[in-house]
């Protein structure tokens, strides 16, 4: 009679998994909450990916402030030590370039030949939602990841790394053979911020000589330099005041910057907006942030609370410096400006 009781509790347990399965959404530690076939798949395909190159094209859509911005998103991927990442417009005119080498992480302006050198793990800590090798592991290693089967796809929607008060949660979609859909970061309320719809993906590609170069990607795009800010009347940037401030002072100390200051509700910050001029400059301590379409570097001045973002857009580097706001709060600001027009 025992060994009948324990037969119909095993069938009975199979009935409950596969009940479980056909819900759709399970959460657990890594993905174990998936067939074993898919979670195998993952981990096998985040292995591989160490010795195989990857190239992919997708458009971002980031709706912030009531605002709307398209980008253009190719990801050119040979190792985790040899990558770039070129940001454009929605014509897929190339503004920016995310360059990884041996030698460090680079920022790079081609058009205006900008390169900005530093170092850091950016791509561990930020760089998932564009490297599709950093999204593999981040759905196998999250232990609170929800997984869902769709008709053809699996979506999964993991808790956003590190905590931002932009977005909160993300959710990634892959394709039955496990190619990247779509990646989508939610706000607080549940609503898309920013949603990137990959065109195109393919491996065993070949890459050009010097295609990870800096110097040689800055040097390639002076060919089609554009208008400088310089080279015409110089149009500001005001951003909306926030966190209680207003602005206190505007300053302009030549025809190519202007200084503006913000004070009020115990903050002080300073935005500081010049015409971006070829060259290439050495920031070993700062981190590059991501404002979702244009990389930032973010950088504290040693022994003391002064802490600065700097980005480039449309010719302009914009430096934003505060010794009270969070590097969260920095970034809110920033994206503030993407939304308004040169005065």
């Amino acid at each position: 009679m025992a060994e009948k009781g324990e037969v119909a509790m095993r069938k009975l347990t199979a009935v409950l998994l596969s009940l479980a399965l056909a819900g759709g959404v399970v959460a657990g530690c890594g993905i174990p909450g998936t067939t074993s076939s898919v979670s195998h798949k993952i981990q096998s395909e985040a292995q591989a990916l160490e010795n195989k190159n990857y190239q992919s094209e997708a458009i971002m859509t980031v709706q912030m402030d009531n605002n709307v911005q398209k980008y253009f998103v190719r990801v050119s991927y040979e190792s985790k030590d040899m990558y770039k990442i070129e940001l454009g417009n929605a014509d897929k005119q190339i503004n920016q370039v995310i360059v990884r080498t041996p030698n460090g992480m680079f920022i790079v302006s081609p058009s205006l030949g900008k390169v900005f050198r530093f170092n850091g793990n950016w791509a561990q800590n930020q760089g998932q939602i564009y490297l599709y090798d950093q999204l593999l592991q981040r759905i196998a290693s999250d232990k609170s990841v929800k997984v869902s089967r769709e008709k053809d796809a699996y979506a999964f929607e993991v808790p956003v790394v590190p905590a931002s008060d932009v977005v909160s949660r993300e959710q990634i979609v892959l394709s039955k053979d496990l190619k990247p859909q779509s990646v989508t970061l939610l706000d607080k309320n549940g609503k898309a911020a920013v949603v990137i719809t990959y065109q195109s993906f393919e491996t065993g590609v070949e890459f050009p000589k010097n295609a990870f170069d800096p110097q040689t990607i800055a040097q390639a795009g002076q060919a089609a330099k554009p208008t400088l800010a310089s080279d015409h009347a110089f149009d500001y940037i005001e951003p909306p005041a926030m966190y209680g401030t207003k602005l206190t002072d505007l300053a302009q100390p030549d025809e190519s910057s202007i200084i503006m200051r913000y004070q009020g509700g115990g903050h002080h910050y300073v935005l500081t907006e010049s015409a971006l001029t070829p060259g290439a400059a050495g920031l070993p301590n700062a981190e590059l942030v991501d404002l979702y379409g244009v990389p930032a570097i973010y950088d504290e001045a040693p022994g003391t609370r002064v802490a600065n973002l700097t980005w480039m857009q449309n010719g302009i580097e914009f430096d934003l410096t505060s010794n009270d706001l969070s590097l969260p709060e920095l970034e809110h600001i920033a994206i503030s400006t993407f939304a308004e027009v040169g005065k």
